[in-house]
């Protein structure tokens, strides 16, 4: 009895078990090897500088778009009419020039400016160019000499150039697609339901 060494219970496993773990080491070496090699390999190609990101608008969407808000205000024969718009982009942008298009003739266009309805145009140089940054609105208006009685059945559209995106873009604006809903003095009242 004194010569014999006491079995320990997980002495006879002991020399399977190391196998396995040695094994399972060496495996989880290789694989860590060959995945740290591949990813030095791309790490090693350039990657795009990043940028800033923005959504842009669809293709064919202009930055600037008219609101439901519009404006009418006449002194004798002339009549100043105003739009509001606004920037749906997410650049400021930069106003250039305010045109009416008059399909229809009966009107002639006098001045138009950058600026809040109501008020009449300025004598002297144009003030240049104003800005809208995203998200913000303003307003434009065109004063037109009226050449006939009652201009109730006349369109008017707004035509606006701006700089987008560092491109000059021109924009027709939904405007007035006939004058009835503008109070105009020499024009006869309808009443409502005729």
């Amino acid at each position: 009895m004194g010569g014999d060494r006491p079995r320990r219970p997980w002495g006879s496993a002991r020399g399977p078990t190391i196998g396995v773990v040695v094994a399972a080491l060496i495996a989880g070496l290789l694989l860590g090897f060959i995945g740290g090699h591949l990813q030095a390999r791309t790490k090693g190609r350039p990657t795009p500088a990043a940028t800033p990101i923005t959504t842009p608008l669809p293709v064919g969407v202009a930055a600037v778009r008219a609101t439901l808000s519009r404006c009418a205000v006449q002194l004798g024969h002339t009549l100043q009419l105003g739009i509001e718009i606004m920037n749906q982009s997410d650049q400021t942008v930069v106003l250039r020039q305010i045109k009416a298009v008059l399909p229809l003739g009966g009107l002639r266009e006098i001045a138009s400016q950058w600026g809040p309805c109501g008020s009449l145009p300025e004598s002297g140089p144009d003030p240049g160019p104003s800005s809208l940054a995203p998200g913000e609105t303003g307003w434009l208006t065109v004063t037109l000499d009226v050449m006939v009685g009652c201009p109730q059945p006349l369109p008017v559209f707004f035509k606006v150039s701006f700089v987008q995106a560092g491109r000059l873009v021109t924009a027709d604006l939904d405007s007035f697609s006939d004058l009835g809903q503008v109070p105009y003095n020499n024009c006869a009242t309808v009443p409502t339901g005729q």
